[in-house]
């Protein structure tokens, strides 16, 4: 039977395919260690680091997920049959496609059958990687975890979920009660043996569990960051730790810390994108507190041309700022079409609307950012003094915007002034009225229209 094995339990030949490999990773010949690993965990089926290397390797030479063909891909092999022949032969089909749905199934198939559940979560992860809102492959990863009594994973599964689908009752509801049993295991109220097991526990980590409820003091914060730091001085390469450390810090509007923390804890993730969301925004935070005293400062002294030459400047190194960590972000993962919208709405604050238009167009592709993307490249167009291209753009995300919130109203707003431009007041002034209906105060729309009729 395969089992899990790691690199010491590894045959001094299979350990100099190992270096080999390694030594490949490093001088970035990937397709050699492709190869190399390969052939090494077709050997050695239940060296699971093995094969996230290789994996690693692929997706840096295939970072894109392939399109589905018309008429289909090649007929995989049976896992119901051959477990151990599939888990080995499904390797070829992964090597140019690392993110295939269908053959990461196959490998979680052989490698369940096989008693392998690290290994299948690892196929899994993958197809999050690669397909970050198929919300199916979400649901079998989160019930994977669930069966394991993997709580804490099995939580950021489907708040992932949440994100996407915030109507998903099925996965809100998972969320919470894995969240629960987590917080449970955290505690040790599983082992206990009597209550004062239980209140045992929970006298040492009594401001751990304060950390979902609102209203903590200064001094139960500072307590319970204490804690942590005595976790982390024990084990700095705990992922939980450093996360809670780091949220600690959030709540004590520690902003510095928080992302220090936030990306530190990326670092020791497996690619948790919603860690590196969280360090960014915790330096985006931190400057916009920033940026809101030295408004208020310039705001109070107008005469002052020091105070509002150092505005000026602020502002701008933050716009660059904010290009160069989306740069960096879309480079670590670069089919994810957040990163590729915030990229985009970056480089528009600096003023690089040409850079921002070809990253908006590929976010525009993502269905859940489409009409904000589109908003967005009909900003550019408009600076560009495209001025039809913005409109025709901005037409069609307004034909997709059922409900009148701050985008529709916002896309509308926009479309009539681009009319006014154009020469075309009628146009304008219905695109006016649609949010006079709906939003009296929004901006100077009930000045426009009013003056219409006067």
């Amino acid at each position: 039977m395969i089992q899990l094995i790691t690199e010491a339990e590894l045959t001094p030949q299979q350990i100099e395919f190992w270096k080999k490999a390694r030594q490949a990773v490093d001088m970035n010949n990937l397709s050699y260690a492709v190869s190399l690993l390969k052939a090494l965990v077709k050997q050695v089926p239940g060296f699971l680091e093995g094969r996230k290397v290789l994996r690693a390797c692929e997706i840096k030479l295939n970072p894109e997920p392939k399109k589905k063909s018309l008429f289909g891909g090649m007929k995989l092999t049976t896992t119901k049959r051959d477990p151990i022949s599939a888990i080995s032969s499904v390797e070829d089909e992964l090597e140019n496609d690392p993110f295939s749905i269908p053959s990461n199934e196959q490998l979680y198939n052989a490698a369940m059958e096989l008693n392998l559940p690290d290994i299948a979560a690892f196929a899994l992860e993958t197809i999050r990687q690669g397909h970050p809102t198929n919300k199916k492959m979400l649901h079998m990863l989160g019930s994977h975890y669930m069966t394991r009594e993997q709580s804490a994973e099995a939580a950021e599964v489907y708040r992932d979920i949440v994100k996407i689908d915030p109507s998903d009752s099925v996965a809100v509801k998972n969320e919470k009660d894995c969240m629960a049993r987590a917080t449970m295991k955290q505690a040790n109220w599983e082992n206990a043996q009597s209550f004062k097991d239980v209140m045992k526990g929970k006298d040492e980590t009594s401001s751990l569990d304060k950390s979902d409820k609102k209203g903590l003091t200064r001094a139960e914060m500072e307590e319970r960051l204490a804690l942590l730091s005595g976790k982390y001085a024990q084990n700095q390469q705990d992922l939980a730790t450093v996360r809670d450390i780091a949220g600690v810090y959030e709540q004590m509007e520690d902003w510095a810390n928080a992302q220090a923390f936030y990306s530190y804890a990326f670092s020791l993730s497996a690619n948790d994108v919603s860690l590196q969301n969280k360090a960014a925004e915790m330096a985006e935070t931190a400057r916009r507190v920033y940026m809101d005293d030295l408004k208020r400062r310039a705001a109070a002294e107008p005469d002052n041309a020091e105070l509002q030459a150092q505005l000026k400047e602020a502002m701008l190194q933050i716009a660059n700022q904010q290009v160069d960590a989306a740069r960096q972000r879309v480079e670590q993962n670069p089919t994810d079409p957040q990163l590729r919208f915030d990229l985009g709405q970056a480089l528009f604050e600096t003023g690089e609307y040409t850079d921002a238009i070809p990253e908006l167009q590929r976010a525009r592709n993502n269905p859940y950012l489409r009409t904000r993307a589109m908003l967005m490249l009909g900003k550019c167009y408009e600076a560009k003094n495209m001025n039809d291209m913005a409109l025709k753009q901005l037409d069609e995300a307004n034909k997709e915007l059922i409900v009148m919130d701050d985008t529709k109203m916002e896309v509308l707003y926009l479309m009539g002034t681009l009319n006014e431009k154009l020469g075309n007041k009628q146009g304008a002034l219905d695109c006016f009225k649609q949010i006079y209906d709906s939003n009296y105060g929004y901006r100077d729309v009930a000045k426009r229209v009013e003056s219409s009729y006067s």
